[in-house]
């Protein structure tokens, strides 16, 4: 399989703060990958580094195809455009080259399948979060690139943008373009994915990493992230809604609870999940 991009022990500082240790990572043509881990981990950074938005502070890229085109998508897109979609779109389409012909039939289509059209005399900075986040979906995809980034892109869009984004990836993937992604909805991309990779503590792993079980999900509240991130029985911790979200190996969840009990911590929930046979994802 081709190699698209080929990252060599990158690592990133921040004021003294280590956020990226030493990543290595061979981004193979036409696949599907996810980077996943919790807030503030690195994620975007990788994304930025990967796009050469941002420099890391050691360590190399390399793009064995010269003329790589990519097509990126930040967790946030800008908000104060003064355009309307088809405007904003044409003008990004012409600055990289696409004939009017291309771009009109192409910025038309893209704007019905997100259903956008009729919302077209309003300027972007009219619009709702959600479908400002589709206009930055359809930039990225317009001149279909050689590797999207996409940065939590389901932020912000309704369960029928989301199907169409899965659908527009899938499309893509059949046509050549290598998607990296993160994300934290794992219903609704976990079947497409084809390598998911981990970050923590600014290292990362491959989802294959992980033994093969069962696995307890524990729903905690009032339980101090700082302390349970020091457990090293937790194979990972994710936060919603003031609740922390535990999963942990079976034989070690007895254990686990008991420390939330002795910290006066709440269970809200406790349930047994399996590991995919493609490790995919924890579901």
């Amino acid at each position: 399989m081709d190699k698209l991009v080929e990252i060599k022990n990158i690592s990133k500082v921040y004021t003294n703060k280590n956020v990226l240790r030493n990543i290595s990572l061979t981004i193979n043509q036409s696949q599907i990958f996810a980077i996943l881990g919790e807030n503030g981990t690195g994620k975007s950074t990788l994304l930025r580094i990967i796009a050469g938005i941002e420099r890391p502070s050691s360590g190399k890229i390399y793009y064995p195809n010269k003329k790589i085109k990519i097509g990126y998508v930040p967790e946030r897109f800008p908000k104060d455009i003064r355009f309307t979609p088809s405007e904003y779109l044409l003008y990004m389409g012409k600055l990289n080259g696409s004939s009017n012909d291309y771009l009109t039939k192409r910025i038309d289509d893209l704007l019905h399948r997100f259903q956008l059209d009729g919302l077209d005399r309003q300027r972007i900075m009219e619009l709702s979060k959600g479908n400002i986040q589709k206009v930055g979906l359809i930039q990225a995809i317009l001149q279909k690139p050689n590797l999207l980034i996409l940065d939590e892109p389901l932020s912000g869009l309704d369960s029928e943008s989301q199907d169409e984004l899965v659908n527009i990836i899938g499309e893509l993937k059949q046509q050549g373009t290598t998607i990296l992604l993160t994300y934290h909805e794992s219903n609704v991309f976990e079947s497409i994915v084809d390598n998911t990779f981990y970050l923590q503590n600014g290292n990362i792993s491959e989802a294959e990493s992980i033994e093969k079980e069962s696995i307890k999900l524990l729903v905690v509240r009032d339980v101090e992230k700082s302390l349970v991130k020091e457990w090293n029985e937790i194979i990972q911790v994710e936060e919603k809604d003031k609740q922390l979200y535990l999963y942990v190996p079976i034989k070690e969840s007895d254990l686990i609870l008991s420390r939330v009990l002795q910290l006066e911590g709440s269970i809200e929930a406790v349930s047994t999940v399996i590991v995919d046979e493609d490790m995919e994802r924890m579901r």
